[in-house]
Parts: C-alpha cells; sequence; structure tokens
C-alpha cells in the first residue's frame, strides 16, 4: 500500500473561477443560460458546446484560466513526500489537460469527463459504461474515493464547492475554500481552510515533513 494520496478539483479550488464561468462571463452566455433550469454535466455540455471558437481561439482562451500560482509547487512537494497527485474534476479534461501543458505540468493524472473539440465547441461525452459514472454530474467522486481507499494509508482532498462534499468527508485529510468550507464547518467535519496552494504547501509540510 502506498503511503498517501493527494486528490485536488480543478475549477474554483486550482482556479480562482470555473472555466464555464469564464466562458460565460467572456461571451455573454450567461443571457442565454441565466434562466436555465439545467445544472451538472447538462448545464456544462450546453455552455461548452456553444463557445464559438475556433480550436486555436479556445486554446488561448483554455491558457487565460487563472490557476494558482502555487499549484505546480503543491505537485513537486506531494511528489517529494512519496506521494501520487491526482486531478478530480466534473468538468472536463480537455481543458484541464491543455491548461496543465500550458503551464509546464506534465505527468499529473486526471479523472474527468471526456470532451473533444467540435464545430466550435466543447463535446461533453457520458460514458455510463465508466466505473466513475454518475447521472448527474459525469463523475461520481465519492466513487473515486472508495476505489482508492484501500491502495493508500492516507488520501488528502481540496475543493470548494458542494459536490466536492461526499468525496472529502470520507477522505483522511480535507483541505477546503468556499461553499465546501462552509459545508464542513456546518457539519463540524475536521478540516483546514486555504486561500490558495501556498498554505497547502505550508500544512502538508507540517503534517508529512
Amino acid at each position: 500500500m502506498k503511503r498517501f494520496l493527494f486528490i485536488s478539483d480543478f475549477d474554483g479550488t486550482m482556479t480562482s473561477q470555473d472555466f464555464f464561468l469564464q466562458i460565460m462571463y467572456r461571451y455573454e452566455h450567461d443571457r442565454a443560460f441565466s434562466n436555465s433550469l439545467k445544472s451538472g454535466f447538462e448545464l456544462l455540455s450546453d455552455v461548452f458546446s456553444n463557445i464559438n471558437l475556433s480550436e486555436s481561439d479556445l486554446q488561448k482562451e483554455i491558457e487565460y484560466i487563472p490557476l494558482d500560482p502555487y499549484f505546480a509547487r503543491a505537485v513537486n512537494l506531494v511528489r517529494k513526500l512519496g506521494g501520487d497527485f491526482l486531478v478530480l474534476s466534473a468538468g472536463c479534461e480537455y481543458y484541464i489537460e491543455r491548461k496543465l501543458k500550458s503551464e509546464g505540468i506534465y505527468d499529473v493524472d486526471i479523472i474527468s469527463n471526456h470532451g473533444f473539440y467540435e464545430d466550435g465547441g466543447i463535446k461533453l461525452v457520458k460514458n455510463v459504461n465508466d466505473r466513475f459514472y454518475s447521472e448527474k454530474f459525469g463523475i461520481d467522486k465519492q466513487k473515486v474515493i472508495l476505489y482508492f481507499r484501500d491502495k493508500y494509508d492516507i488520501i488528502a482532498y481540496a475543493g470548494d464547492s458542494y459536490v466536492d462534499f461526499d468525496a472529502c468527508r470520507i477522505c483522511d485529510v480535507r483541505f477546503s475554500k468556499g461553499k465546501l468550507d462552509n459545508i464542513l464547518n456546518m457539519f463540524s467535519i475536521d478540516h483546514y481552510s486555504f486561500k490558495n496552494f501556498s498554505d497547502i504547501v505550508n500544512i502538508l509540510k507540517d503534517k508529512f515533513m
């Protein structure tokens, strides 16, 4: 059994804004979706498929994603401590992978919804046969934690929203901000609040070094 696994959500956790909100605000898609009753995978699918950019311009838009400047340092520290790092997102691997590569960050495992460029946007693909499938979000994060539960001594998790709660609460070490921080406080679940990955780096040093 390996020592520990650090899992982080992407949108809003590793970044200061969700990518789908970036798209909506920059291209005024909020007008089209502000009254929508859709949520989760369905909402993301609609937003991403209607970006209306060439693939090269979409790549530039992905590069604008505000990634936490301390994220790479956290990945390097986890590896130095003998741990593995996993990005777990109910977004889409298409933009996550490209954003990380644009920052020179490679070889980070990603579990997220599949997608590809098509007709000016990102086509999200549900995989109902995937072991981590969720009808609402495409990815069930709690299923991922349960899958890795007996493969690591310790699982740490960082997240920012209610979508992360079910996964985060069954982990050993919890890092939270935003809505997730409020939820964990409400249920009196032990966790570390953080503003950016510099906070996480300092806590990991204290806990594991």
